[in-house]
């Protein structure tokens, strides 16, 4: 994971090397963000079984997270027709858990997203610009009371990663500010569990979860 997040980064600063050489125009920019994310996959459908230390056998009841809204903060720098950004998602939500009859058990979930994206901007330099792009993340998704061992409940965490297909577009109000509609879908597979019961675990099989979250931010671009 960390290997792959230094291997975005160096390819980011090659990008700004790049930009240099061949007098690229260069503006960077901030924007903030509201939205909406559904999702569907193996956290709706799938409980998790392990065993602690102890040999003591209990399960794992994922969030459905079937509606996450989440604000949606990027970074970045824009080279020529190309955008590269660093996002960052986060929020708390009462979830249903999967894995109960009646589907009445809900529980305080986090989760949180990091990710490089990189866009090309279709109609650069014009007010109006459709970006179409992919990106990578790092996914966390953090329950209450998950977790049953011994009729005692543990919070549990889902770690993982995603990549990313991007369409959005730039409508500059001022030459400074613009209004960006965007649709990201994210692939994400979950391969570590972390509950204080177990600690950290590897999943086999990965647990599978398609995200896809609709935002509209405004950019400021300096």
């Amino acid at each position: 994971m960390k290997l792959k997040i230094i291997t975005l980064v160096l390819c980011l600063l090659a990008g700004f090397t790049f930009a240099e050489e061949y007098y690229w125009p260069r503006t960077y920019f901030a924007s903030v963000g509201m939205g909406a994310q559904v999702s569907k996959g193996d956290l709706n459908k799938h409980t998790v079984s392990g065993k602690d230390s102890a040999g003591v056998k209990g399960t794992v009841h994922p969030p459905a997270l079937e509606f996450v809204a989440t604000p949606d903060f990027m970074l970045g720098v824009n080279l020529g027709a190309f955008t590269f950004g660093l996002g960052f998602q986060y929020w708390t939500s009462e979830q249903i858990l999967s894995g109960f009859p009646d589907e009445s058990y809900k529980q305080d979930t986090r989760i949180w997203r990091l990710g490089l994206e990189v866009t090309y901007n279709l109609f650069y330099p014009d007010f109006f610009q459709i970006g179409l792009g992919v990106g990578y993340a790092y996914n966390s998704v953090k329950s209450d009371n998950a977790a049953i061992f011994d009729g005692k409940a543990y919070s549990t965490e889902f770690m993982g990663s995603a990549v990313a297909f991007i369409a959005n577009i730039h409508y500059y109000i001022t030459d400074n500010i613009a209004m960006v509609p965007a649709i990201k879908f994210y692939e994400s597979w979950f391969k570590n569990i972390h509950c204080s019961r177990i600690e950290n675990s590897d999943l086999d099989p990965y647990l599978w979860q398609t995200f896809v979250l609709a935002t509209v931010s405004i950019q400021y671009q300096f």
